[in-house]
């Protein structure tokens, strides 16, 4: 999901800049930016039951803090440390669920234009199961000098073209089913939380469900080791600038890592996102990570913030064919998680899943 998020970010005006003489009129309209994060124990310390098969930290491994991002060597090891063991141990957790929310805004400066994007996302392991449900829905197209105006027909185009929502769905681990569709899918309104709002979005008006191995799914979404990461990054000392940990004393710790970009750190997301867009030199242009973890080693908050540039190869028609433009991106995503099962009642894969088969 994260590929295409980014990659519709980069292409968001770039496609409506092609293509603007469509008539193509939207009205303005948003996501609630007022999400409740307060619901089904999201956020909230696992209790001993969650915990049970995790990795827990070493302790000794984790003396060197800073309130500060430092470029301290020790610094470094002991924020990627218990960074990685967090990421490590959502493979190992029997469930979890997390709910998350991204934005951004793609601009190309030669055209003078931008637009933006938000995403939903809620997910949710259970044993070897895992189930997935996104949206992304555009919500501004405007001119440069005047970005409190969104132009109607680039953001109805960008809206025809852009707007998606997919859920994905594994019943063992093996095999995983995918249905996808776009703005034909989904239905007008503002809403606080898609994944509870089920007159959002009408699946019988989207693509039929395919399936997949497990490892072509992780292959076309970029995970790593786990198609349960949250990130499929490389993070290690040397492949950071820097970084600084603290222990909040309500039982966890704070992280932030600012990625050095020039390494190999996100070499698996930045060759996927260059073969999906038809480019050669996408690339980004940084990214910091910030998270919150529980002294058990599992994830209450995961964030990133960072921006991508280059050029993405478009067909725009069989008289134009393929052209390139340039533009960038700048993008941010949140995630925030549970792991008391039995505390969250809206966080359950659904008792009926008959559209994967």
């Amino acid at each position: 999901m994260k590929k295409k998020m980014l990659l519709a970010l980069i292409s968001i005006v770039l496609v409506c800049t092609v293509v603007f003489f469509m008539a193509c009129d939207g009205e303005s309209d948003t996501f609630d930016e007022n999400i409740n994060l307060s619901h089904d124990d999201l956020g909230v310390a696992p209790n001993a039951e969650a915990i049970k098969g995790i990795d827990a930290p070493d302790a000794s491994k984790l003396n060197a803090t800073s309130s500060e991002l430092s470029e301290d060597a020790a610094v470094k090891e002991a924020a990627t440390y218990l960074f990685n063991l967090a990421n490590d141990n959502l493979s190992k957790v029997n469930y979890y669920a997390n709910y998350a929310y991204g934005s951004g805004v793609a601009s190309v400066t030669s055209m003078n234009m931008s637009g933006s994007m938000q995403v939903r996302e809620v997910r949710i392991k259970d044993g070897s199961a895992m189930y997935m449900e996104t949206m992304g829905r555009v919500v501004n197209g405007y001119k440069n000098d005047t970005p409190d105006k969104n132009d109607s027909t680039v953001l109805g185009l960008c809206r025809e073209l852009l707007d998606y929502g997919n859920r994905k769905y594994t019943p063992d681990g093996s095999t995983f089913y995918v249905q996808e569709g776009k703005s034909k899918c989904l239905l007008s309104g503002v809403i606080d939380n898609f994944y509870t709002d089920t007159a959002y979005i009408d699946w019988d008006k989207c693509d039929d469900a395919r399936s997949m191995s497990v490892s072509d799914f992780m292959k076309e979404d970029y995970y790593n080791k786990s198609y349960v990461e949250v990130t499929s990054a490389t993070i290690n000392p040397s492949t950071i600038k820097n970084a600084s940990i603290v222990y909040n004393e309500d039982g966890y710790y704070e992280i932030e890592i600012t990625v050095d970009v020039t390494t190999d750190a996100l070499k698996l997301s930045t060759e996927s996102t260059r073969e999906s867009a038809n480019s050669d030199d996408i690339a980004y242009r940084y990214q910091t990570i910030k998270c919150q973890i529980w002294d058990c080693g599992l994830f209450k908050q995961y964030e990133t913030y960072d921006s991508w540039e280059g050029s993405l190869g478009i067909s725009t028609s069989p008289i134009l064919s393929w052209i390139k433009l340039n533009g960038y991106s700048e993008n941010e995503w949140h995630k925030t998680f549970t792991y008391n099962k039995e505390n969250a009642p809206d966080y359950q894969i659904p008792t009926s899943v008959s559209w994967a088969k």
